[in-house]
């Protein structure tokens, strides 16, 4: 059995180390319950199971993680349970437990958090961000104090609750720079333009609290020294400064040490790792030691370690799942356990609920107003105001601190609780209804290769990820373009986000290669781009940019800078057909794309990084033309290239036998397009125009079979009728849907063809009042 001390206010609990460590041989002689480990494992659990039901009740209506986990918390907690069965599963020693695990989990939490912060985001912020974050903390801090004091005059209540409302005010005004990182992840607008504004909000917002913050505590501190004559305020305030330092001086630089012995593109050593869990925890005691709250250490960490670097994503990949899945649980069982609905008064709740109104609304029309006045698009200006009265997990810590250090009752902590799960409960679907970032990006007219041949510039987005996409991309574009028409190249790096930074796009100089970006493994990569660039000058445009960002969302800028170029075409290399970037991001730019889409397999024709017309004296290029709109694209594309003189282009078309077309419009674009290729190529001895009658679709799959070693490059369409007798069969084997039936069977394992593969798809996201009509044809220049 454990042993209890008491000193003071403090109690010790001395657990017997085989019980601890849950020895096997003691099993037989003691009772399971004792065991201090089940005080953890039953709350996280039950916390993880009611969590996941209410997540999987409450998905179709679009909330969040966090109103699930507060449900769970409830639903654990003396509300639902009742004081006495909630005392028995929250004994003394379960307490305890659980507060030296919840610990350890918002150290890293809240580390992991700050990493992700970039400083440089205020620097760079517009007039809008700065005004913004002004306006969304001074507004609601004149509203809860004028709410207060009228309150205080009209509304019963109890002293301690009156003593609660300065603390309510600080609170309310603030804005949790954290918290809207996790609900922007949520709701995967992270790197959107309504993600980029909240973000750089709160954190002038942020800025303004602590500035105010600090003011007043020394004002107060200096009062009570003059009063006093205590010295107390300066001493924390040396300490605050020596976290800092030692933070800064030791810390960061032992960082920096650790990315130099970090080769480009290996990931962190097993000891650099233990290192950095060390100074987490360790700038926590530093923090406790020092009278500051244990918070403090990692959160000043996190915002100083270096940007980019391998470190914060690093251990986010080690620790992150194991933190939520096991540490965040105990907190939420420990919040769970304060909220209690029988003890809230009528009185209370309405006078703690209307401070909290006082302050939504404040906030609200002080940043739609701003807003407005700024010519920001009102649904994104009420997405905005939304999005920053919104609450999550960060905000119940700052509660829960409160009511430990007695500023508030548990009275008012509950209702804070409850409003708090209830704000995010409403806003956040709303603002899922009211904000598309899709919207952006519509296109109105047509933005395809088919209708920009004639166009005396070929604009292209080409993206990248791996140092192999460098030549991929340059050979491809180099067999595509004519010698007479100029190239607008704009290339993005794609990088995901891990944990590491904060979305952000980057704009790089190609006549000065040191930018903001600090990548080892960007550089060499523009690198070889400027030089192309330098070695077709007066011929060939190319602008770089880094994208960073989550696979979840980086379609959202993919297509937006394919809105802004006006590219008739993106390119997206890829090498593992399966992989998740072709799951997540391919699939994603396929659906909202504003021009067409190409999807590049590269079986090693284009990424020799040598010239490709110096290796070959010609690319015997194939097209396999089925019918519809992205197959129109393939051959337009094969024109394309066969006016190159360096192209040997053949075009097999696979024609149904006794099948009437379903759709006759789409059957005369084809026609009309087939036969005026035919015109325009007559006589052209590099070009070559087949014909196969198919009945079934093992015919197909066995002609695809036999030319796969005829041809250096294959291009076909992505979408096809399905019902097609051209294609019956296929489809049911169909694994890589991004790549469409022909596609996936081009690039299959069974397949043993050497040829790369380049799937089209037509743009997909015009307007319908803009689809083309059946007299818009292969020579169209719009």
């Amino acid at each position: 059995m454990a042993t209890m001390k008491k000193n003071a206010s403090i109690v010790y609990y001395c657990e017997p180390y085989e019980m601890v460590m849950f020895a096997g041989s003691v099993i037989g002689e003691m009772d399971l319950i004792n065991f201090p480990l089940l005080y953890v494992l039953l709350p996280v659990a039950l916390v993880t199971c009611f969590t996941a039901i209410f997540r999987v009740l409450l998905k179709p209506l679009g909330q969040v993680n966090f109103v699930s986990q507060m449900l769970a918390g409830i639903v654990l907690g003396p509300s639902c349970l009742g004081q006495a069965v909630s005392n028995k599963l929250y004994s003394m020693r379960s307490i305890s437990v659980l507060n030296v695990f919840q610990s350890v989990g918002l150290i890293y939490i809240l580390f992991l958090l700050s990493v992700r912060i970039d400083v440089g985001v205020v620097r760079n912020s517009g007039r809008l961000a700065i005004i913004i974050g002004l306006g969304a903390f001074f507004a609601p801090m004149i509203a809860t104090i004028s709410m207060g004091l009228f309150i205080k005059g009209t509304i019963d209540l109890d002293a301690e609750v009156y003593s609660s409302f300065p603390v309510l005010a600080s609170i309310e005004c603030n804005i949790s720079f954290h918290m809207i990182l996790t609900v922007l992840t949520d709701l995967k607008l992270l790197n959107s333009e309504l993600g980029r504004l909240a973000l750089s909000s709160t954190l002038v917002s942020n800025i303004a609290s602590t500035i105010v913050l600090v003011l007043c505590t020394q004002f107060q501190q200096g009062a009570s020294q003059l009063r006093l004559k205590d010295n107390t305020g300066v001493l924390v305030s040396l300490s605050s400064l020596f976290i800092i330092l030692v933070i800064v001086f030791m810390c960061r630089p032992i960082m920096f040490w650790m990315m130099k012995q970090t080769p480009d593109g290996k990931p962190l050593k097993q000891l650099h790792l233990v290192a950095i869990n060390v100074m987490v925890l360790g700038s926590a005691l530093l923090g406790e030691i020092l009278g500051q709250h244990y918070l403090i250490g990692p959160v000043i960490l996190g915002i100083v370690t270096p940007t980019s670097s391998p470190l914060g994503s690093a251990l986010a990949e080690k620790i992150e799942c194991f933190n939520w899945v096991v540490f965040i649980p105990c907190y939420i069982a420990n919040i769970g356990r304060l909220i209690d609905f029988n003890s809230i008064g009528r009185n209370s709740f309405l006078a703690v609920g209307w401070l909290i109104l006082a302050s939504m609304f404040a906030r609200f029309f002080a940043v739609i107003i701003t807003s407005i006045y700024y010519k920001l698009p009102i649904d994104d200006a009420i997405s905005l105001s939304l999005l920053l009265n919104c609450r999550g997990l960060i905000d119940t810590l700052i509660y829960a601190y409160a009511y430990l250090l007695k500023l508030m009752t548990r009275e008012v902590f509950g209702i804070m609780m409850i409003a708090a799960t209830l704000r995010s409960a409403v806003i956040t679907p709303l603002i899922s209804a009211t904000y598309d970032s899709s919207r952006r990006y519509v296109a109105y007219r047509r933005r395809t290769i088919q209708h920009s041949r004639r166009h005396p510039e070929l604009r292209i987005l080409a993206c990248i990820y791996e140092p192999d996409n460098v030549p991929t991309i340059v050979n491809i574009l180099e067999a595509s373009n004519r010698p007479q028409r100029s190239l607008a190249l704009h290339v993005m790096k794609l990088e995901e986000l891990a944990g590491g930074t904060m979305p952000q796009v980057i704009t790089h100089r190609l006549d000065r290669l040191s930018s903001s970006h600090k990548s080892n493994k960007a550089d060499p990569m523009i690198n070889a781009f400027r030089q192309y660039e330098e070695l077709k000058k007066g011929h060939t445009f190319v602008q770089c940019f880094t994208v960073i960002a989550p696979y979840a969302t980086m379609h959202d800028e993919i297509c937006l800078m394919a809105f802004e170029k006006s590219t008739p075409l993106v390119i997206i290399p890829i090498q593992k057909p399966k992989s998740t970037f072709v799951k997540t991001v391919v699939r994603n730019v396929l659906q909202m794309s504003p021009c067409s889409v190409g999807i590049l397999l590269d079986r090693g024709m284009f990424m020799d990084p040598r010239p490709i017309f110096s290796r070959i004296l010609a690319i015997n290029t194939c097209v396999i033309f089925v019918g519809g709109q992205d197959d129109r694209e393939a051959l337009a594309y094969g024109a394309n290239m066969a006016e190159t003189n360096t192209t040997t282009l053949r075009i097999v078309r696979l024609v149904a036998m006794n099948h009437v077309p379903p759709d006759l419009t789409e059957e005369g674009r084809d026609l009309n397009m087939l036969d005026e290729f035919r015109t325009s190529t007559l006589g052209n001895k590099n070009v070559e125009f087949i014909e196969k009658n198919v009945t079934e679709g093992c015919q197909t799959a066995k002609l695809l079979k036999s030319i796969g070693n005829e041809y250096d490059l294959i291009l076909v369409g992505r979408r096809h009728n399905p019902n097609s007798p051209v294609l019956v069969g296929l489809s049911a084997w169909s694994e890589i849907q991004e790549l469409g039936v022909i596609g996936d069977l081009l690039v299959s394992s069974d397949y043993c063809g050497n040829a790369s593969v380049l799937v089209l798809q037509q743009q997909a996201s015009v307007v319908q009042e803009m689809i083309e009509s059946p007299k818009s044809s292969y020579r169209s220049s719009k």
